[in-house]
């Protein structure tokens, strides 16, 4: 039955072979002699062909030896592109994070916080209504709103993001200003449903997404509900409710249980763990 070719073999032949012995050889690779002379004949029994005659002076190839040696520097040319490759930074992992609308705006905004080009990984931000799973390896980090149940989960709890009402400071206190409301999917959240319950007859203008509300707030057109984390970034915005309770939130860091020991997914659950425990908030500047 046929060997498997060993590719380490193919590689320290090829040494051999350029410097015409096992003495060079082992000079330029490190590898002692001997070692050199068992991995030549494992090569020869793989290939089942007589490599080399071994002569006092030296090893010297034969024609199936010199037909090798063709073949196997072609392979050294394609396997130093490939450590060139390695080298230029491509093959680093891309890691996939994945968040709500607000949290995924906070992550962009503070990206240079927590990442830079010279990180052994590189951020892909997803958001979207669906929570993208984990476990199906769908992303590799979530930032979600609680604890993970599922057994095969791991978290680390980062922090708490708080909810008030917020205005522009343009706007008279004795105006009667109207409310930002939502609608689609984004109504049956915690944050739709209060400002239903709470405000719904005097809502004036409803968006879909949360975030879409924010140029509305900041030109004095209405009220809203944000996260602290954003109303309390803009100068030109004060807040005019206490936070409120019911709508408090923990803020989670999740990852598979089996990835997190993973070297670059360890790094970005790190970095990214590091800036939310800071609190951050948006850039104002945006």
């Amino acid at each position: 039955m046929k060997r498997n070719i060993d590719w380490e073999d193919l590689r320290l032949f090829l040494a051999v072979a350029k410097a015409g012995g096992l003495a060079g050889a082992a000079t330029k690779t490190g590898v002692s002699a001997a070692t050199l002379g068992r991995r030549v004949s494992s090569l020869e029994k793989s290939l089942n062909v007589r490599l080399v005659e071994r002569e006092a002076r030296g090893y010297l190839l034969t024609v199936a030896g010199q037909e090798l040696l063709r073949q196997a520097d072609d392979m050294e040319q394609v396997a130093q592109s490939i450590t060139t490759w390695r080298e230029s930074g491509q093959t680093r992992r891309r890691i996939r994070i994945s968040a709500g609308e607000w949290s995924m705006r906070l992550l962009i905004d503070n990206v240079t916080d927590f990442w830079s080009t010279a990180s052994d990984w590189v951020p892909e931000f997803l958001t979207d209504v669906r929570v993208r799973d984990v476990a199906r390896r769908q992303i590799d980090i979530g930032i979600r709103n609680a604890r993970p149940k599922q057994e095969w989960l791991a978290g680390q709890k980062v922090g708490t993001v708080d909810f008030a009402v917020y205005q522009a400071k343009t706007v008279s206190p004795d105006k009667e200003l109207g409310w930002i409301g939502l609608v689609e999917d984004e109504a049956h959240y915690p944050t739709g449903t209060w400002i239903r319950e709470n405000h719904g007859d005097e809502v004036t203008i409803t968006v879909n997404k949360a975030p879409l509300a924010l140029s509305l707030v900041r030109n004095g057109q209405a009220r809203m509900l944000l996260p602290t984390f954003v109303g309390d970034a803009f100068q030109d915005l004060v807040q005019i409710s206490d936070p409120i309770d019911s709508l408090r939130t923990e803020r989670w860091v999740v990852m598979h249980q089996d990835e997190r020991h993973e070297p670059s997914v360890r790094q970005a659950v790190s970095a990214v763990a590091k800036l939310m425990k800071r609190s951050p908030r948006l850039c104002s500047n945006q």
